[in-house]
């Protein structure tokens, strides 16, 4: 009986190491594009909603937004919301609209002009923006001063607005 035990060849190994090396990278790309779904998503719902806002306001319609954290409301699931509302207070024809735009788990902060850390969104402490009429330049925030950038994040990963106090514009880097 004669054995042919020679094991495997050198081009067998490295056909192997490859396929195994485009597999590990597979999964570790899909694990980075899951993690950053999340953040990116609300960046993107937060800046789509704030460009709608200033078109809404240069429409000639009143209109502002607030962005909160929701926990324990009755009537909404635990997240990160958008609170819109287009008319004047007291008005019978006001509309609010409420959009959830991501998890709890994602942390929303802003920065003011007038200096100081970053604020924290949590729930009870909502940052509210609203735009001129005329210009579609953001109005100053209800304690003073403008908000100059959110930062969005989850885990390591952060997405940033850039907010133009001046022009009104809105830039996710």
């Amino acid at each position: 009986m004669k054995r042919n035990n020679r094991g495997m060849s050198l081009v067998e190994i490295i056909i192997v190491v490859a396929i195994l090396s485009i597999v590990a990278g597979g999964i570790t790309l899909g694990i980075g594009f899951m993690t950053r779904k999340p953040a990116d998503e609300c960046a993107n719902k937060l800046r789509a909603a704030l460009q709608s806002n200033r078109m809404t306001t240069m429409g000639k319609l009143s209109a502002k937004i607030e962005v909160l954290v929701l926990r324990d409301d009755p009537t909404h699931a635990d997240g990160i919301y958008i609170k819109e509302t287009i008319g004047t207070a007291g008005d019978a024809s006001v509309k609010e609209n409420m959009t959830r735009i991501g998890d709890v788990d994602i942390t929303i902060q802003y920065t003011v002009s007038t200096g100081g850390a970053p604020v924290t969104i949590t729930p009870g402490h909502p940052l509210e923006l609203s735009f001129n009429r005329s210009s579609g330049a953001f109005n100053p925030l209800p304690g003073g001063g403008y908000c100059t950038e959110i930062v969005i994040s989850k885990g390591s990963l952060t997405r940033t607005l850039k907010l133009y106090y001046m022009t009104g514009k809105i830039e996710l880097q």
